[in-house]
Formats: C-alpha cells, sequence, structure tokens
C-alpha cells in the first residue's frame, strides 16, 4: 500500500517535473526560433521587437543580453525548484507523522522531545523515532543519499557555511562511489547529473541535477512508506483510517447495498486511494464496522 501522503507528495513532484521541463522546452525553442534575429541585431531593444508582449516595458534589454539574463533567470529557478521540492519532501515526512498518530495515539508528535536519543536531528530521525522504526532497516545509501540532499540544501541556503563544505566533502570522499554504483543501478535511466565522488558537482545544480534529485526522493520516500506503514501493520492502518474514511466518503449510501456490493466498492476505494487490495481479513473488519 501507499500512504494518501505519499501519492500526494509524488503528484507535487510530477507537477515540479513537469513545469520546469516546459519551461526549459520554451525558452530552448524560442533560442532555436530566434537565434538568427538575436545574432544579426544585438543592440535591438526588447520592447521595440516584441512590443505586443504585456511585459515589454517592464523587461526592456538588447538582444545581446538575452542569454545572459536567461542563465541567471535559470539558476534563480533551478535554486527555488531544487528548495521546493526538498520543502515538500520534509512536509511529507511531517503529514506521514500525522498519518501515523491517527493510527496510534500514544505515537508523539514531531514537536515532543523524546528522552535518551542521541539521533533525534534531521526530519526523518524525528518521524522514524517517533513511530517506532529502526533506521537501519533503510537501505543505508538511501540515509547517505538524504543526507547527501539536504546538506546540497544547507549549501544554497547557508553559503558561508564552512562545517556544511566540511560534511559534504566527508560523504564525497567516503561514500561517493558506493552512492554512484547504487543509483546507476536503481533509478530507471542511472544517474544523469549527480555525481556523488565530485566535489564541485555537489555545489551545483543544474536540469539534470534536479531531476535525479527527484528521482532519488521518489525511491526514498516509498521507502520510507513502506517501513512506516509495514511498522504501523496493514490491518490497524485499514481500521483507523481507511474504513473510516471510506464510509466518510459515502455518506450513508450504504444502507440497504448488499454485501457483495459494499465490499466491491471498498476494493476500488482500496485501490485508487491506497493502490492496496484487500484480504479477507480487511473485509471482515469492514463488514463488523457497518454491522
Amino acid at each position: 500500500m501507499k500512504t494518501t501522503e505519499l501519492r500526494y507528495f509524488y503528484r507535487i513532484l510530477s507537477e515540479l517535473n513537469n513545469s520546469f521541463t516546459h519551461y526549459s522546452f520554451v525558452w530552448n525553442q524560442f533560442s532555436i526560433d530566434y537565434f538568427k534575429l538575436l545574432k544579426e541585431n544585438p543592440d535591438t531593444l526588447t520592447k521595440d521587437y516584441f512590443n505586443s508582449n504585456p511585459f515589454h516595458r517592464a523587461h526592456n534589454i538588447r538582444f545581446s543580453e538575452l542569454e545572459n539574463e536567461h542563465t541567471k533567470t535559470d539558476k534563480t529557478l533551478i535554486e527555488g525548484i531544487y528548495l521546493l521540492i526538498y520543502t515538500h519532501y520534509e512536509s511529507y515526512l511531517k503529514s506521514v507523522l500525522s498519518f501515523s498518530k491517527g493510527v496510534d495515539e500514544s505515537i508523539k508528535s514531531f514537536e515532543d522531545k523524546l528522552d535518551d536519543l542521541d539521533s533525534d536531528f534531521s526530519t526523518l530521525d524525528k518521524v522514524f523515532n517517533r513511530v517506532g522504526v529502526d533506521k537501519s532497516l533503510l537501505d543505508s545509501e538511501i540515509l547517505d543519499s538524504l543526507d547527501y540532499l539536504r546538506l546540497k540544501r544547507n549549501r544554497l541556503t547557508h553559503r558561508n557555511a564552512e562545517n556544511i563544505s566540511n560534511s559534504l566533502n566527508d560523504l564525497i570522499k567516503l561514500k561517493g562511489v558506493k552512492l554512484n554504483s547504487y543509483w546507476n543501478l536503481n533509478l530507471p535511466s542511472k544517474l544523469q547529473g549527480i555525481d556523488f565522488v565530485d566535489k564541485e558537482n555537489a555545489n551545483a545544480l543544474t536540469f539534470s541535477i534536479v531531476i535525479d534529485s527527484i528521482n532519488i526522493f521518489r525511491k526514498a520516500s516509498n521507502e520510507i512508506d513502506k517501513l512506516i506503514t509495514e511498522k504501523l501493520t496493514i490491518d490497524r492502518i485499514t481500521q483507523q483510517i481507511i474504513i473510516p474514511d471510506f464510509k466518510r466518503l459515502q455518506k450513508g449510501k450504504l444502507n440497504g447495498l448488499k454485501k457483495e456490493r459494499i465490499i466491491s466498492k471498498f476494493k476500488r476505494f482500496c485501490d485508487s486511494e491506497y493502490a492496496m487490495e484487500i484480504d479477507d481479513q480487511k473485509i471482515e473488519l469492514l463488514i463488523s464496522s457497518i454491522a
């Protein structure tokens, strides 16, 4: 099964991917279509040529300056999208913790402090510690890659922090080769932009690096989701979350329906909302809840 929180995170990643790909496509097509014009008229002002564009006065530069302006804009957008991706990843973690609390109310909140824990630093640590998931069950390469992406995020927001650079350098030196091998085996098209052994790459952001980051987050969050749902147990999730959601959606429409019809509706709901197949135990939980 997949939590609705994970499916929402996937949808956000797809939308960001599509938006950035669209922007890149449009700019590159613009460069192709106007290459000759821009080259032959370097001193022409954009406001004079693109005078039907509603922003022609607000963005008035010479044709010769367009490429440099695009480079700066591209850099800003790539950095912004990367930071947004990481923000949504952390939002997923916090939302899946809230989901877990809905299954087991004894689970502590993200803000609650836990006693006698040396490792409660990262957002993932906090979620795993509160749900009771053993962090070592996640592939070490995924954990190290998430650290790498976190440090890369920190590098963008705290460019002058030397300790961040040192942490990245240590990770590259000790684990870079292993991480490259792992993701080249586990990504559909191998790594296209990220090179875990290259120090300059660690401080760079390109279209390909953003796409690699999206794919790594997809794989990592899927594995995190599996560990959390296994810890909570599928039957308990079904009883505490899925069946109440199903009954809320139906809003009394189940009254008078035959058992087979109710089960059919429930199967479709579980498949569409949670990518989950149901067994006899889950059917029994459903029937007993509406008896």
